[in-house]
């Protein structure tokens, strides 16, 4: 019965020898990679809003710098503001301290100006431009800044398709150090250096005064 041992062992060796080879091949079938471990993403992978797609700005000709100013009174009593407004744009009310002016032949998405007194927050300047920004962001769509410097503000947004121009300054008539004016104006791309030369033209020409009467209508 001596024959057994070695008969056994040679099949022990055997299959060990089976399991070798049968674990090699099937590394070989999936070779390992070479270099550091790197992270694999997840699948799927988070959702990302897509690019809306841009419509053609409406063709008329751009807002010119330089274009004629006109002085005009808003508001009522001791809060009334005196400022240069441009010639000929029509005049509309939005509440008792907010007014907005739009060319004869406004179209939609062309530009516009607008003006709100906003000494009742007071808040400095430099804190209204911070949280502007901040609600912009909140409220409108791919939002840019393009620039902010001396509390003037030029930003970027899309609406209905169309990629919309912003320009906000915020002014201080008291040396409180409180913002007390808002002046905007919006337009498209091609607008842009008129609107950035109106604001500032607008801007520099605003004071605090008594109106002569409620502004109701154009100047």
């Amino acid at each position: 019965m001596t024959w057994r041992g070695p008969v056994v062992l040679v099949l022990l060796l055997a299959l060990g020898a089976g399991a070798g080879f049968g674990a090699s091949w099937a590394l070989g079938e999936a070779p390992t990679g070479s270099g550091a471990a790197t992270p694999i993403a997840a699948e799927p992978s988070l959702p990302v809003d897509p690019t809306p797609e841009l419509f053609a700005d409406p063709d008329f000709p751009a807002l010119a710098p330089g274009i004629r100013l006109v002085e005009q009174r808003v508001g009522t009593g001791d809060f009334g503001l005196s400022l240069e407004v441009p010639d000929g744009w029509r005049f509309t009310t939005n509440s008792l301290t907010e007014w907005q002016w739009r060319p004869p032949d406004f179209t939609t998405f062309g530009y516009y100006m607008r003006v709100e007194q906003v000494i009742s927050n007071r808040r400095s300047i430099a804190w209204t431009l911070d949280r502007r920004i901040d609600e912009l962001v909140e409220d409108e769509q791919s939002v840019s800044i393009k620039s902010q410097s001396g509390g003037r503000l030029h930003y970027t947004y899309v609406t209905s398709n169309h990629l919309r121009h912003g320009f906000l300054t915020w002014l201080d008539l008291t040396g409180s150090d409180n913002a007390q004016v808002e002046i905007a104006v919006t337009g498209r791309a091609a607008d842009v250096p008129g609107m950035s030369e109106l604001i500032g033209r607008v801007a520099e020409s605003v004071q605090l005064g008594r109106a002569k009467e409620p502004a109701d209508g154009a100047a």
